[in-house]
Protein backbone atom coordinates (compact mmCIF):
# COMPACT_ATOMS: atom_id res chain seq x y z
CA UNK A 1 0.00 0.00 0.00
CA UNK A 2 2.67 2.51 1.05
CA UNK A 3 4.83 1.75 -1.97
CA UNK A 4 1.94 2.47 -4.34
CA UNK A 5 1.07 5.74 -2.58
CA UNK A 6 4.70 6.89 -2.62
CA UNK A 7 5.67 5.74 -6.11
CA UNK A 8 4.95 8.91 -8.10
CA UNK A 9 6.20 11.23 -5.35
CA UNK A 10 9.54 9.47 -4.98
CA UNK A 11 9.96 9.28 -8.75
CA UNK A 12 9.60 13.05 -9.05
CA UNK A 13 11.84 13.75 -6.05
CA UNK A 14 14.73 11.66 -7.33
CA UNK A 15 14.44 12.13 -11.10
CA UNK A 16 12.40 15.30 -11.57
CA UNK A 17 13.44 16.11 -15.11
CA UNK A 18 12.68 12.62 -16.37
CA UNK A 19 9.43 12.37 -14.42
CA UNK A 20 8.25 15.79 -15.59
CA UNK A 21 9.55 15.71 -19.16
CA UNK A 22 6.12 16.66 -20.58
CA UNK A 23 5.65 19.60 -18.21
CA UNK A 24 6.70 22.32 -20.65
CA UNK A 25 4.00 21.26 -23.07
CA UNK A 26 1.44 22.31 -20.47
CA UNK A 27 2.92 25.41 -18.84
CA UNK A 28 5.92 27.67 -19.01
CA UNK A 29 8.39 26.69 -16.30
CA UNK A 30 9.94 29.36 -14.08
CA UNK A 31 12.95 28.17 -12.10
CA UNK A 32 13.78 29.76 -8.76
CA UNK A 33 16.58 29.41 -6.24
CA UNK A 34 16.64 29.37 -2.45
CA UNK A 35 15.28 31.09 -0.55
CA UNK A 36 11.84 32.63 -0.13
CA UNK A 37 10.87 33.36 -3.74
CA UNK A 38 7.06 33.71 -3.52
CA UNK A 39 6.05 30.75 -5.67
CA UNK A 40 2.36 31.56 -5.19
CA UNK A 41 2.91 34.58 -7.43
CA UNK A 42 4.43 32.44 -10.17
CA UNK A 43 1.57 29.96 -9.90
CA UNK A 44 -1.07 32.71 -9.92
CA UNK A 45 0.35 33.96 -13.23
CA UNK A 46 -0.48 30.59 -14.81
CA UNK A 47 3.20 29.58 -14.80
CA UNK A 48 4.87 26.59 -13.15
CA UNK A 49 7.26 27.33 -10.23
CA UNK A 50 10.19 24.91 -10.05
CA UNK A 51 12.80 25.10 -7.29
CA UNK A 52 16.34 24.61 -8.61
CA UNK A 53 18.36 22.50 -6.17
CA UNK A 54 21.51 21.81 -8.16
CA UNK A 55 22.99 18.62 -9.54
CA UNK A 56 25.34 15.96 -8.26
CA UNK A 57 26.72 15.45 -11.76
CA UNK A 58 30.29 16.63 -12.61
CA UNK A 59 31.00 20.31 -13.14
CA UNK A 60 31.71 20.98 -16.82
CA UNK A 61 30.73 24.57 -17.57
CA UNK A 62 30.28 26.70 -14.45
CA UNK A 63 33.91 26.26 -13.35
CA UNK A 64 34.81 28.82 -16.00
CA UNK A 65 32.29 31.28 -14.57
CA UNK A 66 32.60 30.80 -10.78
CA UNK A 67 35.65 30.04 -8.63
CA UNK A 68 36.22 26.57 -7.19
CA UNK A 69 35.93 27.92 -3.64
CA UNK A 70 32.42 29.21 -4.33
CA UNK A 71 29.40 27.71 -2.52
CA UNK A 72 28.75 24.36 -4.16
CA UNK A 73 24.98 24.90 -4.14
CA UNK A 74 25.31 28.12 -6.15
CA UNK A 75 27.85 26.64 -8.55
CA UNK A 76 25.81 23.46 -8.94
CA UNK A 77 22.62 25.42 -9.67
CA UNK A 78 24.33 27.24 -12.51
CA UNK A 79 25.81 23.99 -13.80
CA UNK A 80 22.40 22.33 -13.86
CA UNK A 81 20.80 24.92 -16.13
CA UNK A 82 23.83 25.45 -18.36
CA UNK A 83 25.08 21.90 -18.88
CA UNK A 84 22.34 19.43 -17.97
CA UNK A 85 18.96 21.10 -18.44
CA UNK A 86 19.61 23.99 -20.85
CA UNK A 87 16.16 23.81 -22.46
CA UNK A 88 13.90 22.91 -19.54
CA UNK A 89 13.28 26.38 -18.10
CA UNK A 90 11.44 29.25 -19.79
CA UNK A 91 12.57 31.80 -17.23
CA UNK A 92 14.01 32.37 -13.79
CA UNK A 93 13.40 34.26 -10.55
CA UNK A 94 16.58 34.22 -8.48
CA UNK A 95 16.74 35.17 -4.83
CA UNK A 96 19.66 37.28 -3.62
CA UNK A 97 20.42 36.26 -0.03
CA UNK A 98 24.23 36.52 0.12
CA UNK A 99 27.21 37.90 -1.80
CA UNK A 100 27.57 34.69 -3.81
CA UNK A 101 23.95 34.68 -4.96
CA UNK A 102 24.22 38.36 -5.87
CA UNK A 103 27.10 37.62 -8.24
CA UNK A 104 25.37 34.46 -9.43
CA UNK A 105 22.36 36.53 -10.49
CA UNK A 106 24.58 38.78 -12.60
CA UNK A 107 26.19 35.78 -14.34
CA UNK A 108 22.85 34.06 -14.81
CA UNK A 109 21.20 37.09 -16.38
CA UNK A 110 24.01 37.50 -18.90
CA UNK A 111 23.92 33.82 -19.87
CA UNK A 112 20.14 33.73 -20.41
CA UNK A 113 19.33 36.99 -22.14
CA UNK A 114 16.73 35.25 -24.30
CA UNK A 115 14.56 34.21 -21.32
CA UNK A 116 12.46 35.81 -18.62
CA UNK A 117 14.59 36.87 -15.67
CA UNK A 118 14.00 38.69 -12.39
CA UNK A 119 15.87 39.04 -9.12
CA UNK A 120 14.00 38.76 -5.84
CA UNK A 121 15.67 41.09 -3.37
CA UNK A 122 14.62 39.76 0.01
CA UNK A 123 15.56 41.79 3.11
CA UNK A 124 18.13 39.98 5.23
CA UNK A 125 17.47 41.74 8.54
CA UNK A 126 13.75 41.19 8.92
CA UNK A 127 13.53 42.82 12.36
CA UNK A 128 13.90 46.28 10.83
CA UNK A 129 10.59 48.18 10.57
CA UNK A 130 11.24 48.74 6.88
CA UNK A 131 11.67 45.03 6.08
CA UNK A 132 7.98 44.19 5.78
CA UNK A 133 7.33 47.21 3.59
CA UNK A 134 10.37 46.38 1.46
CA UNK A 135 9.33 42.80 0.78
CA UNK A 136 5.76 43.88 -0.06
CA UNK A 137 7.15 46.35 -2.62
CA UNK A 138 9.38 43.60 -4.06
CA UNK A 139 6.41 41.25 -4.35
CA UNK A 140 4.33 43.87 -6.11
CA UNK A 141 7.19 44.53 -8.51
CA UNK A 142 7.50 40.79 -9.20
CA UNK A 143 3.74 40.54 -9.62
CA UNK A 144 3.77 43.19 -12.35
CA UNK A 145 6.77 41.61 -14.06
CA UNK A 146 5.27 38.11 -14.09
CA UNK A 147 1.97 39.49 -15.33
CA UNK A 148 3.66 41.19 -18.27
CA UNK A 149 5.49 37.98 -19.13
CA UNK A 150 2.34 35.86 -18.84
CA UNK A 151 0.37 38.35 -20.92
CA UNK A 152 -2.27 38.98 -18.28
CA UNK A 153 -2.62 40.77 -14.97
CA UNK A 154 -2.43 38.70 -11.79
CA UNK A 155 -5.63 39.54 -9.92
CA UNK A 156 -6.14 39.30 -6.17
CA UNK A 157 -8.53 36.41 -6.78
CA UNK A 158 -5.85 34.59 -8.80
CA UNK A 159 -3.42 35.05 -5.96
CA UNK A 160 -5.89 33.97 -3.26
CA UNK A 161 -6.61 30.73 -5.17
CA UNK A 162 -2.91 29.97 -5.33
CA UNK A 163 -2.46 30.82 -1.64
CA UNK A 164 -5.29 28.45 -0.67
CA UNK A 165 -3.77 25.62 -2.73
CA UNK A 166 -0.28 26.07 -1.30
CA UNK A 167 -1.62 26.39 2.25
CA UNK A 168 -3.57 23.15 1.83
CA UNK A 169 -0.46 21.42 0.55
CA UNK A 170 1.64 22.61 3.48
CA UNK A 171 -1.05 21.56 5.96
CA UNK A 172 -0.98 18.01 4.59
CA UNK A 173 2.80 17.91 4.85
CA UNK A 174 2.58 19.06 8.47
CA UNK A 175 0.19 16.22 9.25
CA UNK A 176 2.55 13.74 7.61
CA UNK A 177 5.52 15.10 9.58
CA UNK A 178 3.54 14.67 12.79
CA UNK A 179 2.92 11.01 11.95
CA UNK A 180 6.60 10.51 11.17
CA UNK A 181 7.61 11.85 14.58
CA UNK A 182 5.27 9.48 16.39
CA UNK A 183 5.72 6.49 14.10
CA UNK A 184 9.18 6.42 12.49
CA UNK A 185 8.59 2.81 11.51
CA UNK A 186 6.13 3.97 8.85
CA UNK A 187 8.43 6.28 6.91
CA UNK A 188 12.17 6.51 6.62
CA UNK A 189 13.78 9.94 6.78
CA UNK A 190 14.57 9.68 3.08
CA UNK A 191 10.99 8.84 2.16
CA UNK A 192 9.45 11.71 4.11
CA UNK A 193 11.84 14.40 2.92
CA UNK A 194 11.60 13.13 -0.65
CA UNK A 195 7.83 13.63 -0.42
CA UNK A 196 8.45 17.24 0.65
CA UNK A 197 11.07 17.68 -2.08
CA UNK A 198 8.65 16.49 -4.77
CA UNK A 199 6.40 19.45 -3.95
CA UNK A 200 9.03 21.89 -5.16
CA UNK A 201 9.09 20.31 -8.61
CA UNK A 202 5.66 19.03 -9.58
CA UNK A 203 2.29 20.64 -10.14
CA UNK A 204 1.08 21.57 -6.68
CA UNK A 205 -2.48 20.37 -7.36
CA UNK A 206 -1.16 16.94 -8.37
CA UNK A 207 1.11 16.81 -5.34
CA UNK A 208 -1.80 17.73 -3.06
CA UNK A 209 -4.05 15.04 -4.52
CA UNK A 210 -1.32 12.43 -4.06
CA UNK A 211 -0.76 13.56 -0.47
CA UNK A 212 -4.39 13.17 0.63
CA UNK A 213 -4.59 9.35 0.50
CA UNK A 214 -1.01 9.06 1.78
CA UNK A 215 -1.77 11.17 4.87
CA UNK A 216 -5.04 9.32 5.45
CA UNK A 217 -3.24 5.96 5.29
CA UNK A 218 -0.38 7.15 7.54
CA UNK A 219 -2.69 8.51 10.23
CA UNK A 220 -4.62 5.26 10.23
CA UNK A 221 -1.43 3.21 10.58
CA UNK A 222 0.39 5.47 13.06
CA UNK A 223 0.01 3.13 16.03
CA UNK A 224 1.85 0.38 14.14
CA UNK A 225 4.99 2.44 13.56
CA UNK A 226 6.38 2.65 17.10
CA UNK A 227 9.76 4.26 17.72
CA UNK A 228 11.52 1.01 18.67
CA UNK A 229 15.24 1.32 17.93
CA UNK A 230 15.01 4.95 16.83
CA UNK A 231 16.28 8.05 18.57
CA UNK A 232 14.95 11.59 17.96
CA UNK A 233 17.27 13.98 16.14
CA UNK A 234 17.28 17.50 14.68
CA UNK A 235 18.68 18.27 11.23
CA UNK A 236 19.94 21.80 10.61
CA UNK A 237 21.35 23.65 7.63
CA UNK A 238 20.16 24.82 4.23
CA UNK A 239 19.78 21.69 2.10
CA UNK A 240 20.59 18.02 2.67
CA UNK A 241 22.48 16.99 -0.43
CA UNK A 242 23.19 14.42 -1.61
CA UNK A 243 19.93 12.94 -0.31
CA UNK A 244 21.76 9.72 0.60
CA UNK A 245 22.63 11.53 3.84
CA UNK A 246 19.09 10.74 4.95
CA UNK A 247 19.80 7.08 4.22
CA UNK A 248 22.84 7.22 6.49
CA UNK A 249 20.73 8.71 9.28
CA UNK A 250 18.18 5.95 8.75
CA UNK A 251 20.91 3.33 9.08
CA UNK A 252 21.97 4.55 12.53
CA UNK A 253 18.37 4.75 13.74
CA UNK A 254 18.00 8.54 13.78
CA UNK A 255 14.41 9.73 13.47
CA UNK A 256 14.42 13.35 12.30
CA UNK A 257 11.72 14.97 14.42
CA UNK A 258 12.55 18.62 13.69
CA UNK A 259 14.63 20.74 11.34
CA UNK A 260 15.22 24.31 10.25
CA UNK A 261 15.76 23.60 6.55
CA UNK A 262 14.34 26.03 3.96
CA UNK A 263 13.41 22.89 2.00
CA UNK A 264 11.42 21.43 4.92
CA UNK A 265 10.09 22.99 8.15
CA UNK A 266 10.92 26.58 7.31
CA UNK A 267 8.64 26.13 4.34
CA UNK A 268 5.83 23.83 5.47
CA UNK A 269 5.15 25.35 8.91
CA UNK A 270 4.29 28.86 7.80
CA UNK A 271 1.11 29.63 5.86
CA UNK A 272 -0.09 32.78 4.19
CA UNK A 273 -3.19 34.40 5.68
CA UNK A 274 -6.15 34.06 3.34
CA UNK A 275 -7.70 37.29 4.65
CA UNK A 276 -7.14 40.82 3.40
CA UNK A 277 -4.60 42.01 0.84
CA UNK A 278 -2.78 38.87 -0.44
CA UNK A 279 0.49 40.71 -1.04
CA UNK A 280 0.50 42.10 2.50
CA UNK A 281 -0.29 38.60 3.81
CA UNK A 282 2.65 37.13 1.88
CA UNK A 283 4.93 39.86 3.18
CA UNK A 284 3.82 39.09 6.73
CA UNK A 285 4.65 35.43 6.22
CA UNK A 286 8.11 36.35 4.99
CA UNK A 287 9.08 38.40 8.03
CA UNK A 288 7.48 35.94 10.46
CA UNK A 289 9.46 32.90 9.41
CA UNK A 290 12.38 31.75 11.59
CA UNK A 291 16.05 32.39 11.09
CA UNK A 292 17.69 31.21 7.89
CA UNK A 293 21.45 31.43 7.75
CA UNK A 294 21.65 34.66 5.67
CA UNK A 295 18.28 36.03 6.87
CA UNK A 296 17.51 36.78 10.51
CA UNK A 297 15.83 39.15 12.90
CA UNK A 298 18.35 38.60 15.73
CA UNK A 299 21.81 37.12 15.23
CA UNK A 300 21.44 35.02 18.39
CA UNK A 301 18.65 33.04 16.73
CA UNK A 302 21.34 31.26 14.73
CA UNK A 303 21.75 29.01 17.74
CA UNK A 304 18.77 29.75 20.03
CA UNK A 305 16.32 28.39 17.43
CA UNK A 306 18.28 25.15 17.31
CA UNK A 307 18.38 24.85 21.08
CA UNK A 308 14.62 25.39 21.26
CA UNK A 309 13.99 22.72 18.61
CA UNK A 310 16.30 20.29 20.39
CA UNK A 311 14.48 20.74 23.70
CA UNK A 312 10.94 21.01 22.37
CA UNK A 313 11.16 17.68 20.57
CA UNK A 314 13.31 15.95 23.21
CA UNK A 315 16.02 15.26 20.64
CA UNK A 316 19.22 13.43 21.48
CA UNK A 317 21.44 14.98 18.81
CA UNK A 318 21.73 17.65 16.14
CA UNK A 319 23.13 16.89 12.69
CA UNK A 320 24.29 20.12 11.07
CA UNK A 321 24.65 19.79 7.28
CA UNK A 322 27.34 22.23 6.17
CA UNK A 323 27.61 23.06 2.46
CA UNK A 324 31.27 23.42 1.63
CA UNK A 325 32.29 27.06 1.01
CA UNK A 326 28.89 28.46 2.02
CA UNK A 327 29.95 31.82 3.40
CA UNK A 328 26.84 32.28 5.57
CA UNK A 329 27.26 28.92 7.25
CA UNK A 330 30.99 29.53 7.65
CA UNK A 331 30.17 32.68 9.61
CA UNK A 332 27.55 30.93 11.73
CA UNK A 333 29.31 27.70 12.65
CA UNK A 334 31.82 28.98 15.25
CA UNK A 335 29.01 30.54 17.31
CA UNK A 336 26.78 27.48 16.92
CA UNK A 337 29.54 25.07 17.97
CA UNK A 338 30.46 27.19 20.97
CA UNK A 339 26.87 27.46 22.16
CA UNK A 340 26.18 23.74 21.75
CA UNK A 341 29.28 22.92 23.80
CA UNK A 342 28.13 25.30 26.52
CA UNK A 343 24.67 23.73 26.57
CA UNK A 344 26.01 20.17 26.43
CA UNK A 345 24.09 19.39 23.25
CA UNK A 346 25.63 16.67 21.05
CA UNK A 347 26.09 18.03 17.51
CA UNK A 348 27.85 16.57 14.49
CA UNK A 349 28.81 18.86 11.62
CA UNK A 350 28.51 16.95 8.36
CA UNK A 351 30.34 18.76 5.57
CA UNK A 352 28.98 18.06 2.13
CA UNK A 353 29.75 19.15 -1.40
CA UNK A 354 27.55 18.54 -4.40
CA UNK A 355 30.18 16.96 -6.63
CA UNK A 356 32.72 15.29 -4.33
CA UNK A 357 31.01 13.95 -1.23
CA UNK A 358 32.46 10.64 -0.06
CA UNK A 359 29.50 8.81 1.42
CA UNK A 360 31.61 6.01 2.90
CA UNK A 361 33.65 8.49 4.93
CA UNK A 362 30.49 10.32 5.96
CA UNK A 363 28.92 7.05 7.06
CA UNK A 364 31.94 6.28 9.24
CA UNK A 365 31.77 9.70 10.91
CA UNK A 366 28.05 9.43 11.63
CA UNK A 367 28.41 5.90 13.02
CA UNK A 368 31.40 6.92 15.17
CA UNK A 369 29.48 9.93 16.53
CA UNK A 370 26.47 7.79 17.43
CA UNK A 371 28.67 5.21 19.15
CA UNK A 372 31.13 7.50 20.95
CA UNK A 373 28.86 10.42 21.85
CA UNK A 374 25.40 8.88 22.06
CA UNK A 375 26.44 5.42 23.23
CA UNK A 376 24.60 3.68 20.43
CA UNK A 377 26.18 0.55 18.96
Amino acid sequence: MKERLLERLLEVANKPFEALKDLRAKKKVIGSTLADVPEELIHAAGLHPFLILGTNEPIRVSAALMPDNCCSLARSNLELVLAYQPDFFDGFVLSQVCDTTQHLCDIWKRRFQDRYFENFLAPRQVSRPSARQWVAVEMRRLRESLGRYAGRAITDDDLRRSIRLFNENRALLRRLYDVKRRAPGLFSNREFFDVVKAAFFMDRSEHTELLKPLVQWAEGEAEKGAADGHFPAVVAGIVVEPPQIYDLLDEVGANVVADNLPTASRYIYYDVSEEGDPIEAMAERHVSRPNFSPINDQVERIYTDLIELYREYAAQAIFYIHIKYCESQDYDLPDIKRKMREEGIPMLVVETEYQSTHLALMKTRIEAFCEAVLGRV
